[in-house]
Formats: C-alpha cells, sequence, structure tokens
C-alpha cells in the first residue's frame, strides 16, 4: 500500500491522502503485440517528453532518510514504496543527448536543481547521465538531499557491468532507484529472470535504494515475479489521458508495484486536438494555473509518479508556484479520466506496439 505525505496538498484539504493499491483483478491482455524478445532496436525514448513543459521535485523523503531547506526544495509529495522507501511523486528528466546538445541537457538539469527539482530522472539510453552529474557537482546541493533514478538498456556482459559505467558516468556513489528500462533487453523469459536477478543483487550491495523495471506488461512481469527474491518497486511507463493502458494499473495494485508515468503532457505538446482540450481549459482557468499544471496533477492526485521536463527556467519557477497551490477533485479527476479514453495515442515504441493496442 502506497501512502502519500501531506505537504504537497493545500492546508484547506488537511492530511493527505492515503493511496490503496487495492486488489484489482489481473487481467488477459491478449495479442495485438509483435513478439516481446529479440526486438532490440535502438531508438530512445527519452525520459519524457521534449516539450517546454517540466516538472521536479524535492521535499521529506520520510523515515527520516533525507532533509531538505524549505526555502530552496520544491514542495513535493513523497509516495512509499513496497520496501519502505519513498519516492518523490514528481520528477525532472533533463533531456537526452541526442534530442539536442549535451551543453543544454547539462543547463537543463543545473537549472532544476538550483530551482528545487531534487528527483532527476535519467536514462543509459538518453546519454545523459555524465551531464546530470557534472550538474549535480556545480549545484553544490549535498547528495542526500537528492533522488536520482537512471535505467539499464542493454547488457553487453553483465547487469554489474552495465551499472558500475552508469554511476561512473554520474560520479556517484549510489543511486535512489535503478530499472530495468524494457524488456526487450532479454530475447527469451528466462534471461530476463537473469537480469532481474542481477539487478536484485546490486539493491542487495546497497549501492541501488530501490530497484524496478520500465515499459513492462503484466506478462513481463509475471516472469519477473515468478523467480524475484525481490518484487519491483516501480513501473515507470508512458502515461497520460490519452494512454491509460487498459488494465495495467489494476495488476500494479494488486502487487503492491507503484506506477510512474513519463510523457504526461503528451496530450498538449504532441497529441492536439483532442477531447481533453476543453475540460484542461476550462480547469485551468478554475485554478488559475497553466493546462500543463493540470495535466500533472491529474496524473499526482492519483498517486502515480511524474516525471516531465523543461528547458525554461520560468516555467520551472512556475511549477513550483503552482503545483502545491491546487488539488484536482475526484470528480474532475474521473471526468479527464473518461474524456481521455476516448481518444489513442501513444508516443514512443510505435514499432512495437499496434495502432490500436492500448496495452
Amino acid at each position: 500500500m502506497g501512502s502519500i505525505d501531506s505537504s504537497f496538498y493545500p492546508s484547506s484539504h488537511g492530511a493527505g491522502p492515503t493511496i490503496s493499491y487495492g486488489s484489482g483483478p489481473a487481467s488477459s491482455y491478449g495479442s495485438g503485440q509483435t513478439n516481446s524478445y529479440g526486438s532490440s532496436q535502438a531508438s530512445s525514448y527519452g525520459s519524457g517528453p521534449n516539450s517546454s513543459y517540466g516538472a521536479g521535485t524535492t521535499s521529506s523523503y520520510g523515515s527520516g532518510q533525507k532533509h531538505m531547506s524549505s526555502s530552496t526544495a520544491l514542495t513535493n509529495p513523497t509516495l512509499r514504496l513496497n520496501d519502505g522507501n519513498e519516492i518523490p511523486m514528481l520528477a525532472f528528466g533533463p533531456g537526452s543527448v541526442f534530442g539536442g546538445q549535451p551543453d543544454q541537457v547539462f543547463n537543463s538539469a543545473l537549472s532544476a536543481i538550483r530551482n528545487g527539482f531534487y528527483h532527476l530522472d535519467v536514462a543509459e539510453v538518453d546519454g545523459n547521465e555524465q551531464q546530470l552529474g557534472s550538474a549535480i557537482r556545480q549545484s553544490g546541493v549535498p547528495r542526500s538531499q537528492l533522488f536520482i533514478t537512471t535505467k539499464v538498456w542493454t547488457v553487453g556482459t553483465t547487469v554489474r557491468a552495465a551499472f558500475d559505467a552508469s554511476l561512473e558516468r554520474l560520479g556517484l556513489d549510489y543511486v535512489d532507484l535503478y530499472l530495468v528500462n524494457w524488456p526487450q533487453i532479454a530475447d527469451k523469459p528466462d534471461r530476463l529472470q537473469q537480469i532481474w536477478a542481477e539487478v536484485e543483487a546490486i539493491k542487495e550491495s546497497g549501492r541501488a535504494r530501490s530497484i524496478g523495471v520500465s515499459n513492462f506488461l503484466p506478462e513481463h512481469l509475471d516472469i519477473i515475479l515468478r523467480t524475484a527474491r525481490v518484487k519491483p518497486a516501480i513501473n515507470q511507463i508512458e502515461y497520460h489521458t490519452y494512454l491509460q493502458h487498459s488494465n495495467l494499473l489494476d495488476y500494479h495494485r494488486q502487487h503492491n508495484i507503484a506506477t510512474a508515468a513519463y510523457a504526461p503532457l503528451t496530450p498538449i505538446t504532441k497529441a492536439r486536438p483532442g477531447p481533453i482540450d476543453g475540460i484542461f481549459m476550462s480547469l485551468a482557468k478554475k485554478y488559475g494555473v497553466s493546462e500543463a499544471d493540470i495535466a500533472l496533477r491529474w496524473v499526482i492526485d492519483q498517486g502515480i509518479v511524474a516525471v516531465t521536463s523543461t528547458s525554461s527556467e520560468e516555467r520551472l519557477q512556475s511549477l513550483r508556484r503552482n503545483l502545491p497551490s491546487f488539488k484536482l477533485t475526484q470528480g474532475e479527476v474521473q471526468e479527464i479520466s473518461y474524456l481521455g479514453k476516448q481518444k489513442h495515442f501513444r508516443g514512443f515504441f510505435n514499432d512495437i506496439f499496434d495502432d490500436g493496442d492500448r496495452r
């Protein structure tokens, strides 16, 4: 069960809600996807949309683990994972070096940290670990105040070797969260189980506080769970109003696996026009915030970690002001969800999924 710290919510809402992961049924997803294994395309999906919007993170990490200056850190709720660690629910992805210049990634990361966004999400495949490491060192913010996520994309020899290389690029002794970036890292089920066992060993070493996966469907999670000694703490997926993933979130709740959403602003940045345009506009006017703020709160108010990006310092400061200032009602969250299901749009991995595949 996940518990959300109340500090992100306006004081008029009192204590923050507790998110119950329930016991939603695991579902059968049928066919409609190309072979999950052996497809090793090298395309980068990024850790969030390349857009002019963004998000960030930081705050109390709970359990006395980390303490941040309230004058610097963005007010951010935390979600307790199934291993007892807590993850800030708003994360900043500095972008891929393949989508721009390395200096732009460095500057984006440094600006985010200086504006109090302390949950930082990068990936081997995006080539941005070195730039984040440099930004961390230049920022002067103590490592203990940061929450760092990175991901493994390929395994040339061992997961440990890939992880060691990531730590070297980051210039860090440990990460807070280490993810298997996609199930196609393995060409067959027993290889996926072996890779997960190697990730478990990294957690046991203490160099990754929590471990999880990204872009996994229930069929892939089932494979891991058959032999896992440590359950994945989280599954980071493309998630937004136009890609709500059928019953995948029910599966997560049933197995006490948290959900993180990358590309949460896709309906605004890539998929217009659409059925949510009107309600996003009206709610932005109601709360005096931007439509991007509404899209992010729709994710966070469901107990889902939001990972997004921006190159605009003005936008970072706007997020810092706006996101803690309001909370969508349950009815508003449900209406957005209902309208979003009237359109299907997937921004990444379209070479793997069929056009109508909503998993």
